[in-house]
């Protein structure tokens, strides 16, 4: 985090624990609030040059040339064993890529990527950019309010605001929205939002995408998973038309013969600590059956919701434990999209 605007931050009533952003002095306290969430663990990845489209269809899922000027998608990036090193959103800002991903994953992602780029005209940079979720049952009529001059983001559309900010509509349950801008723009932004919107850290908007189902890496998690072990064909992060990238032939081979045996689901686990990344969950048996990914306390009701990788079946039967002794039992939520593994083929 830059020490900029976490100083700043802090004059705004910012509270920080051993460098992480914990909270504000008031927070919101319900799920429908209208929120600002500071993504202060997210960080950002600039690639330019003029092979720069080239090269990236030959390592991401997704497919570059259908990505448009001034539009965003998801997307994966995976080993040559299909394994997932980085998930992310890409924005193509006409003359440049900029991808935003969970901050433990940019050392790797730059690393693995530059291992290819050698061959290609292309740079790869770290860039000193924020994310901040923007949420609420009013959003809409409050962005308006806040950005009158310009028209909100539908689907995969960037709105540029605010001179060098970029408006995007988040995918999930509830109506939300992400604003990247540069971190020396904040001060310039952020008492526009507070005047509508109630600060909150980013643990609010990883409720937000948990109960969406909408799961992310973090740098315990990298090499572990193989794209649909996070949904990420069903969320539009993979395409299967767009020819061979790095991991693809085994990735394909998943989806062609449906053979999945675990994917991502939402769980609630009611009066216990939160467990750690990759604490591993068990069946009604006391076999493990799979893994936590995510968590976050809920501001509403105290639980704790976490996004995991479980097993089908054990999903099925709502029967996933915290323990052996099955002391801890947690619930299983319904996935709230689809999933169609022939139609995301034709994606």
């Amino acid at each position: 985090m830059a020490t900029d605007w976490k100083t700043y931050l802090t004059t705004q009533g910012a509270v920080y624990e051993q460098e992480r952003l914990k909270g504000f002095a008031k927070t919101p306290q319900a799920l429908d609030e209208n929120a600002v969430s500071v993504l202060s663990g997210h960080s950002f990845i600039k690639i330019d040059g003029t092979d720069r489209q080239k090269f990236l269809q030959g390592q991401i899922s997704t497919h570059m040339l259908q990505l448009a000027a001034h539009h965003y998608r998801t997307g994966v990036a995976c080993t040559p064993k299909g394994r997932m090193y980085t998930n992310f959103k890409i924005m193509d800002r006409g003359e440049d890529y900029l991808l935003t991903m969970n901050s433990g994953l940019t050392e790797t992602t730059l690393e693995t990527l530059k291992k290819y780029a050698v061959f290609f005209k292309v740079n790869l940079t770290n860039q000193d950019h924020l994310v901040l979720g923007l949420s609420g049952a009013n959003i809409d009529t409050l962005l308006t309010k806040i950005f009158p001059d310009t028209s909100l983001p539908v689907q995969n559309e960037v709105i540029k605001v605010s001179g060098n900010g970029y408006l995007i509509k988040t995918p999930g349950i509830r109506t939300r929205y992400e604003l990247w801008l540069h971190q020396d723009d904040l001060p310039l932004l952020w008492p526009e939002l507070t005047k509508e919107l109630i600060p909150a850290p980013e643990d609010f908007w990883e409720l937000l995408n948990i109960e969406s189902v909408i799961p992310e890496l973090c740098q315990e998690t990298i090499d572990k998973y193989i794209p649909q072990h996070l949904n990420q064909p069903s969320l539009g992060g993979v395409s299967f038309r767009k020819g061979c990238y790095t991991g693809q032939e085994i990735v394909t081979r998943m989806q062609n013969l449906g053979q999945q045996k675990s994917r991502c689901y939402w769980l609630s686990l009611k009066n216990a600590e939160q467990p750690d990344i990759n604490t591993r969950l068990y069946n009604s048996d006391g076999k493990p059956v799979g893994e936590v990914i995510q968590r976050a306390r809920n501001v509403e009701n105290g639980n704790v919701e976490l996004l995991a990788v479980i097993r089908i079946e054990a999903a099925e039967s709502n029967a996933v434990f915290l323990d052996t002794e099955k002391s801890h039992q947690l619930q299983v939520h319904e996935i709230p999209y689809a999933i169609d593994t022939k139609a995301e083929l034709q994606i």
